[in-house]
């Protein structure tokens, strides 16, 4: 399944505008813990962890959070200067009125004036120069806005990794202290075995030494906690003291789900705003070239202007002070040829680099979410088999320690029962975040993460060719 999927993206990518990348091999990750279904994934996907309280914070914290806030910001202003763009298309016009006092030389007169001017001017874009700037502008917004979609993939990323790491550190902390409950309850019973003589105190010591290594670990841990929560109420601006509450109970770490929705993927093209982003701004380097290329060509404008002139107000508009013009114009820069071919260079360079850049973000797409998909098969196995682990280290653990109360057993092998099992609990724990993070990785990878549905950049026949030429 995953080998299919790999192949048919980049079959996708070759089909796609700009990209002509070839296959190239990969192993087969470990992914006989998942099943891989092409239904397209959940927008919302932290909620296949199936905690409500990460529910909760995420939808806060996206309400909420600066960087996204900027982001929005960001999108604001590119759409303002596209609209911009987008009036140069239209006509242009200004009214003017003034007044002063001027003296006639030759007549040797001076006296006061009244002046009214106006004019209108309208390219009409007989090549396109206008129409590509205003498009290649357009796109440079589309290109903001999947930037902030961006943000708000990463920062749901952010937050589910945060609150993961957190209920595992939380995880660790409680097998820490019920280790080390247990471990000092086989030191007071060691302790009475000395006195009674059935022990040494070099056992005393070693089973000391051992609790008190058990034991610090805890302050750490305690640390991450904090930590944590303070890196979640960052992310969301601020946490309200209900849900901070309901963090700093103990929690279980999040399962992943064994089944994976990963869409097909031309969603994978379609979904990822990174390749979004990179396709957007690939379109709008090559309408710039297009811009570029008839830009010391003839331009075609029609002008209207009228002025009048009198001594007052009431003047005005008077025949003997009124005057006007209207009719084509053709302006051609020519003698700017050099300048104007050089923009030219750096615009087909601008939009070669583009290219470069979209054909590497498609194969980087397949290759994270190759790279998520075997991390998660990985540690879904690991976390399987140290369940095993930990459940034969307890019984062993608990069969020590009932022979030792017997007499049957030393306390080395008492010690060292206990030593494997608080080992093996915390490497479950951490096994069992690692999982529930690589989760989070292969929603990342899939570029799931936001809702509004905003049309892509439109394909244009030849949207994918780099213009040369001039």
């Amino acid at each position: 399944m995953r080998n299919v999927f790999i192949g048919a993206l980049l079959a996708s990518a070759l089909a796609a505008p700009a990209l002509h990348a070839a296959e190239a091999p990969m192993t087969a990750p470990p992914l006989a813990a998942l099943t891989l279904d092409p239904a397209a994934p959940r927008t919302d996907w932290w909620a296949g962890l199936q905690d409500p309280l990460l529910d909760r914070i995420a939808t806060y914290a996206l309400r909420r959070n600066r960087d996204l806030k900027a982001a929005e910001a960001d999108v604001r202003r590119a759409r303002a200067l596209a609209k911009v763009e987008g009036w140069n298309l239209l006509p242009t016009g200004n009214i003017g009125l003034g007044g002063g006092r001027q003296r006639d030389a030759q007549w040797d007169r001076e006296g006061d004036f009244v002046a009214a001017d106006g004019s209108i001017a309208w390219e009409a874009d007989v090549f396109g120069r206008l129409r590509n700037s205003a498009r290649a502008a357009k796109l440079d917004a589309i290109s903001v806005d999947e930037a902030r979609r961006g943000v708000m993939t990463t920062i749901v990323a952010q937050i589910a990794s945060t609150y993961v790491e957190l209920r595992g550190a939380q995880v660790r902390l409680a097998a820490t202290e019920s280790n080390a409950a247990a471990q000092a309850a086989t030191l007071r019973l060691t302790e009475v075995q000395r006195d009674a003589g059935r022990s040494t105190p070099l056992d005393v010591v070693r089973t000391k030494a051992q609790l008190e290594a058990t034991q610090s670990a805890a302050p750490l841990l305690r640390a991450q906690i904090e930590g944590a929560i303070a890196a979640l109420d960052v992310l969301a601006a601020g946490l309200p003291p209900e849900l901070v509450a309901e963090l700093r109970a103990q929690g279980a770490v999040p399962e992943p789900p064994q089944r994976l929705s990963i869409g097909t993927p031309q969603d994978l093209l379609r979904r990822r705003p990174d390749i979004r982003q990179a396709e957007a701004r690939l379109a709008a380097a090559q309408a710039r070239t297009r811009a570029a290329r008839v830009d010391w060509w003839p331009r075609l404008s029609f002008v209207g202007q009228a002025s009048s002139i009198g001594a007052d107000f009431s003047d005005l508009g008077q025949h003997a002070g009124f005057s006007f013009l209207a009719g084509p114009r053709i302006d051609w820069p020519a003698l700017d040829f050099r300048r104007n071919a050089l923009r030219l260079q750096a615009a087909k360079a601008g939009a070669e680099a583009e290219y470069e850049r979209y054909e590497n973000l498609v194969l980087g797409g397949a290759r994270d979410l190759d790279a998520a998909l075997a991390n998660l098969g990985g540690a879904l196995q690991s976390e399987a088999r140290l369940m095993q682990s930990v459940d034969a280290a307890r019984k062993a653990a608990e069969i020590s320690r009932l022979r030792y109360r017997e007499g049957a057993e030393s306390s080395f092998a008492v010690l060292d029962a206990e030593r494997s099992l608080a080992g093996f609990e915390d490497s479950l724990a951490v096994a069992r975040t690692r999982s529930a993070l690589a989760y989070i990785r292969v929603g990342q990878a899939l570029g799931a993460g936001w809702s509004d549905g905003e049309a892509r950049p439109e394909r244009r026949a030849d949207a994918g060719k780099v213009p040369v030429g001039g």
